[in-house]
Order: C-alpha cells, then structure tokens, then sequence
C-alpha cells in the first residue's frame, strides 16, 4: 500500500494552488482528478484583455499551471476518482480508481502523435490541454474512446513511441494510506435541461459564455455556430441557473456579471461595429476594479434590465428574443445573430456521494460544507464549498494548506 501525507481531490486551480504551498512545507502530495488535465474549468478562460487588462485572472491561471508544472513535488493521477475512503485511526485509507483509458504523464513526451492518429482515423478521443503549461499536453476522453467496446484498433498505442497511452479492459486500482484530505473537487457549470425556454441545445447559435471563451482561446475570434459568420449583434442573458427559485438555485454564483462584461468588452475591441446588449437582474459590483470597467461597459454596451421569457428560430438562423420592456413598456421581440448564455456555478453531482464517504455535510444548495461528523483532517476548499473566482480560489487553496499544514503539526 502506497503511502503520502496528503491527497489533494481535484485538480483544478484550487487543488493546484494548495498541492504548490503543501509541496514547499515539505509534505508529500498526491493530486487525483477525474478528468484528463489538471487545471478545471479556469484552464479554459481566454485573455480578456483589451488595449489594457481587465482582470480577467487568465494570466494567474496560466502562472499558476506554469509554476506545478515547473516546480511542484506533488504527484497527480489523472482519469483517476475515488471509489472508497476510510478513518483508520489518524490516517485515511483510500481506494483509486484509474482508467480504463488513460495516458501515463511520466511517460508522455508531448509529441502528439496519438492526437493526429486519433484525430485522422477515429472519433477525436484524444484531446488536447487547453494551456501549453498542462502536462500532459495530451489526454484520453474516456466518453469518445470506444475501441473497447466495438474491439477495434487503438491507432494511438501504435503511434506512441513512449508506450504511455493505456486502454485497459479494466481500471487500474491503487490503494494509498495518507493522513489529511483537501478537498477541492470543484464546481459544474449549469447545464440547461434538454427542454428549456433559451433553445440551447437545439439552436445552434445559442451558446454558453464558456463555449465562446474556447472559441477566443482557440481562434481568437466570435463567429456564429451556425454558418462560420461573425455576428453583428450579439446578447447576453445573465443568470441562467442563478437565482432560480423554479430550478432550485436560489444563490447568487457572484462571478457572472464580471466574467461577462469583461467579455463583452473584448468582443467590442475585436469587432468595434458590434452591437452589444446584456439582459441583466441586477449587476453585480465583485471583483479588482469593477467600477473602473463598468463604466466602459455602460458607454459601450447596451444594459437591458429585464431577463428574456422566451427565444425563437428566426430567419438566416436569428435568434428572437421575447422580452419586457421598461422603456416601452410592454413585451417586446428582437433578432440576435448571437445569444450568449452566462451561466450560473452548480454543485458537482457528486457531492452527495462523496461528503457520505467523508462524513461531510452539504450545505442548502448542495456545496460541500468543512463541518461534519467526521471533518478532522479534512479541508474543504474552493467551489467546492461555494461560488468563488479565481483569484480567491487561489487564495483558498492557500488557506487550505495552512490549515493542513496546521492539522499535520499538532499531531
């Protein structure tokens, strides 16, 4: 049984942030995500930045990713979640599970051969690191591979000189005695139902802010889904599934109304003959600086209190947005090229199960909560126990190794 002071769950900024400072305190880390990168949802944040920046935290994700992948002790599993953890006394007793497809990062030499065999002859089951400071470069997306269940040829075994790429008929199990758990397994970003009133899903130039940061990171341009145009006008709803009594998510996620007015202000400077409209509740004044950008936005972007009811198809793939109007003073219809959902920060899935095997609690909306019957030991950090940016999710990881590294000493 393999054995390490701490196990870090979850590799995003949080997870990181707290393995780099347990790390320089000299204690032994393990870091464990389920995905294939480390790095979470912030990895894939596009620089916002105009003729100026805007703090936007894309370039403290990418130092942060530089510094683990330059500097860190720590140990990481990816593909890997915990299937059992245990008290024993003052330590855990941890099962892992990895696989069945997963790329070995000591391993891996980041040719990318497996990516342009995979890419060119099957389904595109390998994927790439949204930053070029994750290691691996490359990772396997378990719900694409299908050579095991249809029995065909893994083209990308063959290309990789290294022998790191394994697709297994079964995981690979691993069990690990440690003596403190961060918890820093993160958010999920709401996912509106299959039937919902904004059409995402079923109309294509309906998207998620999140998918609209891939495309700046990716191509460093807006187009439309549907045809590769660039739009001319553009909306952006604010607090889907947010402050939703219907749905359950009665909080506020805190971060949405200065994620997307920072993006807004980067379309414009991109594209300074586009019209901009934000439908908003109320606008959130969070983050360094707020005031200073918010006045920029207001003199260049047309805020709309007033959240749409409905969204139809409408000609050329437009987007007809349904919506009260104050300044009418009526119900009013209106084509967009493009709508952008800003959507809210959900609790994993998987909190209930895994507080249960930590002996945690949740709190009202499902975040996981540091009390609870069997908490000693056990550090809670980041999204995972609440809606936080990125700069504060780095200042919680912080938190979260002091108070590990407190924990360990008074043993």
């Amino acid at each position: 049984m393999e054995k390490e002071d701490i196990l870090v769950l979850g590799g995003g900024i949080t997870g990181i942030t707290a393995a780099l400072e347990l790390g320089r305190n000299g204690k032994r880390v393990l870091v464990v995500e389920k995905g294939p990168f480390l790095g979470g949802h912030a990895a894939g944040i596009a620089c916002k930045a105009t003729e100026r920046c805007v703090k936007c935290n894309d370039c403290l994700v990418e130092d942060l990713l530089r510094q683990f992948k330059e500097w860190s002790s720590a140990r990481f599993m990816t593909h890997t979640v915990v299937t059992d953890i245990k008290r024993e006394e003052d330590s855990f007793r941890v099962n892992l599970s990895t696989g069945p497809c997963f790329i070995d990062w000591s391993k891996c030499n980041n040719c990318g051969n497996c990516y342009s065999e995979c890419n060119g002859s099957r389904t595109g089951a390998i994927v790439k690191a949204p930053s070029i400071n994750i290691r691996p470069l490359f990772g396997i997306d378990q719900e694409n591979c299908t050579c095991l269940a249809e029995g065909s040829e893994a083209v990308c075994i063959g290309a990789c000189v290294e022998d790191a790429i394994k697709i297994l008929d079964v995981p690979v199990k691993t069990t690990l005695e440690v003596k403190g758990v961060v918890v820093a397994t993160g958010y999920e970003p709401y996912r509106p139902p299959r039937s919902n009133r904004f059409g995402y899903g079923y109309m294509a130039n309906v998207v998620t802010a999140a998918e609209i940061d891939n495309m700046l990171r990716e191509r460093a341009i807006v187009t439309r889904p549907s045809d590769g145009e660039v739009p001319k006008k553009v909306a952006f709803v604010q607090c889907v599934g947010s402050r939703d009594r219907q749905i359950g998510r009665e909080y506020c996620s805190r971060v949405c109304c200065g994620y997307s007015l920072r993006m807004a202000l980067r379309i414009i400077h991109m594209l300074p003959e586009v019209d901009i409209t934000v439908f908003y509740m109320d606008i959130q004044n969070f983050g360094k600086d707020f005031e200073k950008y918010y006045a920029e936005v207001s003199s260049k972007v047309r805020l709309v209190r007033a959240l749409p009811g409905d969204m139809d198809c409408g000609e050329s793939d437009k987007i007809v947005v349904s919506y009260f109007s104050e300044e009418a003073g009526a119900n009013v219809t209106e084509n967009f090229d493009l709508v952008i959902l800003t959507v809210g920060l959900s609790p994993s899935g998987e909190n209930t199960a895994l507080a249960e095997k930590l002996g945690l609690d949740l709190d009202l909306h499902g975040f996981i909560s540091s009390k609870g019957p069997e908490a000693k030991g056990i550090v809670v950090a980041g999204t995972a126990r609440g809606p936080m940016d990125v700069s504060e999710c780095i200042t919680d990881g912080k938190r979260a190794a002091v108070d590990m590294t407190r924990y360990l000493g008074d043993r």
